[in-house]
């Protein structure tokens, strides 16, 4: 008997957002910084909404979409498992977004994000959480950017979602795969050498990053 596979619908659905975005890449080139991507804003920033974005900013077969697709599937998989809003979920597909191009600009890219995001209208509640994900406080003290961070996004009012956002990003790998807190740690290590200032920032933060990771594990096990 011949096995058929069908393709998952997330895999449908990133084909073909990306042909769609090569196809206005084409036409228009890339989109400005700031600017909504389809010309209109307030942008619909749902989890949906934020799958199609990331295909939009990011080259298909990238390591920083295939980890943000992955960090929100995980964030998917804790929303259910302990009852969380889509925000969780919508934070977690875009918490990346501030290495697109057409967001960069301090090199700070929780900063970054958050800026790009509140451009495109997302609510305070979505710009807080990508503004301030893993640690991004330690970071942004290096790049001495931690009063700009502070100033125009006030740490999240829920520090549960921002926990669980963090737990989401560092136990899924630059592919995309789930991974433990270790092997996530091995590989930001591996991909900036000792003295980097995003080396040094994870270092820091370390101890924070597996307390987070740690309290979020054993609450999940224990529902």
């Amino acid at each position: 008997m011949i096995e058929t596979r069908t393709p998952s619908l997330t895999a449908l659905f990133t084909a073909r957002s990306a042909a769609r975005a090569a196809a206005r890449r084409a036409v228009h080139g890339p989109a400005p910084y700031g600017e909504a991507m389809q010309g209109s804003t307030p942008r619909e920033l749902g989890p949906a909404g934020a799958q199609a974005l990331l295909v939009e900013v990011f080259e298909p077969s990238t390591d920083r979409l295939a980890h943000s697709l992955g960090v929100g599937r995980r964030a998917e998989h804790v929303a259910r498992a302990l009852g969380l809003p889509d925000l969780l979920v919508t934070a977690a597909y875009l918490h990346d977004i501030g290495y697109a191009a057409a967001a960069r600009d301090t090199g700070l890219h929780q900063l970054d994000g958050a800026r790009y995001l509140r451009r495109l209208g997302a609510s305070d509640a979505l710009t807080s959480l990508v503004a301030h994900h893993t640690s991004a406080l330690t970071e942004a003290g290096e790049r001495h950017l931690d009063a700009h961070l502070r100033g125009e996004f006030p740490p999240p009012a829920d520090g549960e979602l921002l926990d669980l956002l963090t737990y989401c990003d560092m136990t899924t790998s630059a592919k995309g795969r789930t991974v433990t807190i270790d092997e996530r740690l091995d590989c930001i290590y591996d991909r900036y050498a000792p003295g980097h200032l995003v080396s040094r920032s994870i270092h820091r933060a370390e101890p924070q990053l597996r307390r987070i990771v740690s309290t979020v594990e054993e609450r999940v096990r224990l529902r």
